[in-house]
C-alpha cells in the first residue's frame, strides 16, 4: 500500500486507474483515459474515463488525499457523510469513500463528474446568482440531526454564534510585533466593538429562537462552485453544523456580492426556506455576522503577514506563505477598512 506523497506519476495514475475500476464495478481495461485536474491544495484529482456496459463512456472524478493522519481521516469521513445526503442535487454524487485501501494509504473517494466551469461570484448574472442560492437554502434546510454526531455539533444558533466569535477572538494572538503598532491597536479595537455587538444581539429575537445548527458548505466560494445548467457545490472538506447566516455573510463579503446580487440571493433563497419567519430570523442575524466574518478573515491574513515577516527575518522558508510580505498586508488592510465601516468608531 503506497504512500500518497511518495508516488511517482505513473504509479500514481496507475493507482487512481485500479482504485476506479473497483469504485464503479469495471474492469481496469475499460479505463480509458485518467487525466488529473491542475488545482487541489490537500489532494490529488483526477477525471477517469471508463466504457460502461453498454460501451458507453461514462467519467468519474477520483480524489485523493495527501494527508492520511486520523485528523485527516476523520474530516474525510464527515465529508463522505454530507456528500451521501446532498450529492445529486447540491453535489456530485458520492460512489465511493475509503480512508485506506490497497491503493492509497490516505482517504479517497470517487464521484460523480460534473461538467462546469469555476468563476468569480460577482460576475455571475443575477439568475445564475438566484439559482446558487436556492441551492445553498437547500442545503441549509435538510434535516441534520443524523449529522451531530460525526459533524461533532451540539447547540443553537445563539451559542454557535458565542463560540464562533471567541474562536476568531483568540487568532488576536497574531495582531502583535512585528505588525505595527496602529494596525495592531486598529484589530483591537473592532474585535472590542463585536465583542461588544454581541451582547447586545444576545436579546435580538433572531438570536433567541433556539433555532437548531443547520447543515453548512462551509467555503462557498469561486473554486468550489461549478456552474453549469445548475449550479454544484464542491469540495465540502469543511463542512459544518452551523448558523445558516453565517455561510451568508461569508458568501456576501468575501465575495464581493452587489446589493442587486444580494437581492437577487435573498429572492433565491426564500424559494427553499421552510417558514417566512425564519428567513426574517437568518436576514437579521447575516447584519451581524458579516463584520465578524471580515474580522476572521483580516486576522487570518495578519497571520500570513506575521509568519512571512518572520522567516523573512531568520532567512529561512515557509511554504505556506510563498508571497511577499505586502501582498499579504494589503488582505489585512482592505479587510480592515471594510469592517471600521461596520464598527463603532475608536
Amino acid at each position: 500500500m503506497p504512500s500518497m506523497t511518495g508516488f511517482p506519476r505513473e504509479s500514481l495514475l496507475t493507482a487512481v486507474r485500479d482504485y476506479a475500476s473497483d469504485a464503479v464495478g469495471c474492469s481496469a481495461e475499460r479505463i480509458t483515459a485518467v487525466t488529473r485536474f491542475d488545482d487541489g491544495n490537500r489532494h490529488a484529482v483526477h477525471r477517469v474515463s471508463y466504457l460502461d456496459a453498454a460501451g458507453v463512456t461514462r467519467d468519474v472524478v477520483v480524489r485523493v488525499s495527501y494527508g492520511g493522519d486520523a485528523a485527516d481521516c476523520a474530516q474525510a469521513e464527515r465529508e463522505a457523510a454530507v456528500l451521501k445526503k446532498v450529492g445529486g442535487m447540491a453535489a456530485p454524487l458520492l460512489y465511493d469513500f475509503r480512508c485506506t485501501s490497497r491503493w492509497f494509504d490516505t482517504p479517497a473517494m470517487c464521484m460523480q463528474f460534473f461538467p462546469g466551469r469555476r468563476r468569480d461570484l460577482n460576475s455571475a448574472s443575477l439568475q445564475e446568482i438566484e439559482r446558487l442560492a436556492s441551492i445553498v437554502a437547500w442545503v441549509h434546510d435538510r434535516p441534520a440531526s443524523d449529522l451531530v454526531e460525526p459533524l461533532a455539533a451540539t447547540g443553537n444558533v445563539a451559542s454557535y454564534a458565542q463560540g464562533r466569535l471567541q474562536s476568531i477572538m483568540s487568532t488576536l494572538a497574531w495582531a502583535r510585533d512585528p505588525l505595527p503598532p496602529a494596525l495592531q491597536a486598529r484589530l483591537m479595537h473592532a474585535a472590542d466593538s463585536l465583542a461588544t455587538s454581541f451582547e447586545a444581539s444576545q436579546d435580538a429575537q433572531s438570536f433567541r429562537t433556539g433555532e437548531t445548527l443547520a447543515l453548512l458548505h462551509g467555503d462557498i466560494g469561486p473554486g468550489n462552485i461549478l456552474w453549469g445548467p445548475d449550479p454544484a457545490l464542491i469540495d465540502w472538506e469543511y463542512t459544518r453544523l452551523g448558523d445558516p447566516a453565517d455561510e451568508i455573510a461569508h458568501l456576501f463579503d468575501q465575495n464581493a456580492l452587489t446589493e442587486p446580487q444580494r437581492q437577487a440571493f435573498w429572492d433565491g433563497y426564500q424559494q427553499n426556506v421552510s417558514t417566512q419567519l425564519r428567513l426574517a430570523h437568518v436576514i437579521d442575524r447575516v447584519d451581524w455576522w458579516e463584520p465578524v466574518t471580515l474580522l476572521g478573515s483580516a486576522l487570518w491574513w495578519v497571520e500570513r503577514w506575521v509568519r512571512r515577516t518572520e522567516v523573512d527575518t531568520a532567512g529561512a522558508f515557509d511554504p505556506a506563505v510563498p508571497r511577499e510580505p505586502g501582498y499579504y498586508l494589503d488582505h489585512v488592510i482592505r479587510r480592515l477598512v471594510r469592517l471600521e465601516k461596520r464598527v463603532a468608531p475608536a
